[in-house]
């Protein structure tokens, strides 16, 4: 293969080696053999040692190979069933690929772009029945260099605005995109706890001019406003939360290659909302809101104030999201799926791979299989999904930022 003619190569990086590369590579197509779905389209392809012979010779002659299509469609899922930290990786088999690793090449490559997300946006809410969705883009190259990478955490994220008088207005996890953006030119209509951020990419390392989707038709945000089951004065406090959970920002690895921007999206389970995002001391922090809405007794944490206003704030997200009919799960209906996850990956003779620290639930763990069973915390390399350092030209602006060197769970 004449790698000058290849849309998708992708070339080793400095200090790799063809070895490793191969040797990925042979790990992901025996577990794709291995698989009784995956496997067929290997068979057509003339089965394993055609196909290892085949990626030998490309990466002999180039130092690269490609995947097909079958190959980044059983990638992917196969990330997800590996994910440590995902307590809803049951629903791995039935993630939506979308290939879109040229759509770069076609046209205004930031137009391009955006439509491509603006569809797995529209794909995944699906009229509020979520969708599993993930939008595999262009592989990494050689010497490091991404064509296409997203600045942003999230494609549905809340600004976090610092107010002259110190306070901060908004998601405190996102100020430092917020303050990004608003150097770069970005004039929000109006600042709020609740604005959402432009999106900015990356286009063979350089910042394309910023894309306010969300300013013209906020519809695309899929907001759901919270409302509790019988306080009424909850909703005085104006909560609301995006209905999509859509990670931009994680690198998609499969057999050994590397898509920088891989967008991909579950469900919310009502805790991540409830218990973290809403009631974290630095996140939104509303729980002395709540508290108050109930009138409980917050002059001492043995009364158990935040304990009990923490429920209610989950009681209103589920219920607010069940009567906007989008999909959500609970803690306790995740933890049995999980668990029968478990038990169909020691039927199919699979180790599982776990983070018990993630898979269980910021309230009630207790109440869940999962608090209950030990994991190895081992991370398959070879196809899994992982955290990435950001790009030079952004990480050289970061000041005190502390290495991930060595972290499992980030591209080494």
């Amino acid at each position: 293969m004449n790698k000058a003619g290849c849309k998708f190569a992708v070339f080793m990086k400095e200090g790799g080696s063809q070895e490793s590369l191969q040797r990925e590579a042979s790990q992901f197509i025996q577990e794709m053999a291995l698989d009784s779905r995956a496997s067929k389209s290997l068979m057509k392809s003339g089965g394993v040692e055609i196909r290892l012979g085949q990626i030998a010779d490309e990466i002999a002659a180039t130092g690269i190979y490609v995947h097909t299509k079958s190959e980044v469609e059983f990638g992917a899922r196969l990330a997800w069933r590996n994910s440590n930290r995902c307590v809803g990786r049951h629903f791995w088999r039935s993630l939506e690929v979308r290939d879109c690793r040229d759509v770069h090449e076609q046209g205004d490559p930031v137009a391009s772009v955006q439509e491509a997300l603006l569809n797995h946006l529209k794909e995944a809410f699906n009229g509020g029945r979520i969708r599993s969705v993930i939008s595999v883009f262009a592989p990494r190259r050689a010497d490091g260099a991404d064509p296409v990478r997203m600045k942003n955490h999230q494609l549905t994220r809340y600004a976090g605005f610092r107010l002259q008088n110190g306070t901060l207005l908004g998601d405190p996890h996102s100020e430092r995109m917020t303050t990004r953006c608003l150097e770069e030119g970005w004039q929000p209509k109006a600042r709020t706890p609740f604005t959402a951020l432009p999106w900015q990419f990356l286009l063979e390392g350089e910042s394309a001019p910023l894309v306010d989707v969300f300013a013209s038709a906020p519809e695309r945000l899929h907001e759901v406003e919270l409302t509790h089951p019988e306080a009424s004065e909850f909703a005085s406090l104006k909560l609301r939360w995006y209905a999509v959970p859509l990670l931009a920002d994680m690198a998609l690895k499969i057999g050994g290659i590397v898509y920088p921007l891989a967008p991909f999206n579950g469900f919310y389970m009502g805790t991540e909302i409830g218990a973290r995002n809403l009631a974290d001391l630095d996140r939104y922090n509303v729980l002395p809101d709540v508290a108050r809405i109930f009138g409980l007794d917050t002059s001492d944490n043995r009364t158990l104030w935040r304990d009990r206003a923490l429920v209610e704030l989950n009681r209103a997200v589920l219920h607010s999201f069940d009567l906007a009919g989008v999909t959500i799960g609970d803690h306790h209906q995740l933890g049995a799926q999980f668990e029968a996850f478990c038990q169909a990956e020691s039927n199919a003779g699979r180790e599982l791979a776990g983070d018990w620290s993630w898979l269980n639930p910021p309230m009630a763990a207790s109440q869940t299989p999962q608090f209950h069973r030990t994991f190895q915390n081992d991370v398959v390399r070879h196809t899994n999904f992982f955290y990435q350092e950001e790009p030079a030209s952004e990480s050289s602006q970061q000041k005190g930022g502390k290495s991930q060197g060595g972290c499992p769970f980030h591209l080494s």
